[in-house]
């Protein structure tokens, strides 16, 4: 395969994958017809995947295309966190973040003591379980370090 033939073939699938996003776009909320046209959508492809001919390859591509900007929904789904997506570009900071903050003032932490109380409580939990899990693998590193690997040899003749 040469590199014009993995050039096409990368455009290919990405025009398989847009077409598949415009399925959803249109039919997003009913689930049986989506499958149904992504379905449909790749027998289209599947039907057309072995042609050797690159000249008819590519005009499948070009007529793919076409159809996918003509067909386009007005609205189409955009992920947040993608560009156009409504939480692109903004500043996130985790929670833990901010209730780990250490601005809390006496009387903030006074009002509300069963959540700070519960919260710090939890935090303990969760590093003593983080321990019990470093503990684990270095015990099972130290067995895998000071056993001598087993000869394929020895597993054979015992299975």
């Amino acid at each position: 395969m040469d590199v014009h033939q993995g050039v096409e073939r990368q455009k290919v699938c990405r025009l398989y994958k847009r077409a598949l996003r415009e399925i959803d776009n249109w039919y997003g909320g009913n689930t049986l017809e989506m499958r149904y046209q992504k379905v449909i959508m790749r027998a289209r492809f599947d039907a057309n995947a072995d042609g050797n001919d690159t000249r008819k390859s590519q005009l499948l591509l070009a007529d793919g295309c076409r159809q996918l900007w003509e067909k386009r929904h007005c609205k189409p789904f955009r992920f947040p966190l993608d560009p156009g997506g409504s939480g692109y570009d903004r500043e996130r900071e985790s929670p833990d973040v901010i209730l780990d903050h250490d601005g809390w003032t006496l009387a903030e932490r006074e009002q509300f003591p069963y959540y700070f109380n519960t919260r710090e409580l939890r935090k303990k939990e969760l590093l003593e379980q983080w321990h019990k899990i470093e503990k684990a693998w270095d015990e099972e590193l130290a067995a895998i370090q000071t056993e001598p690997p087993k000869s394929a040899a020895t597993t054979e003749k015992r299975a």
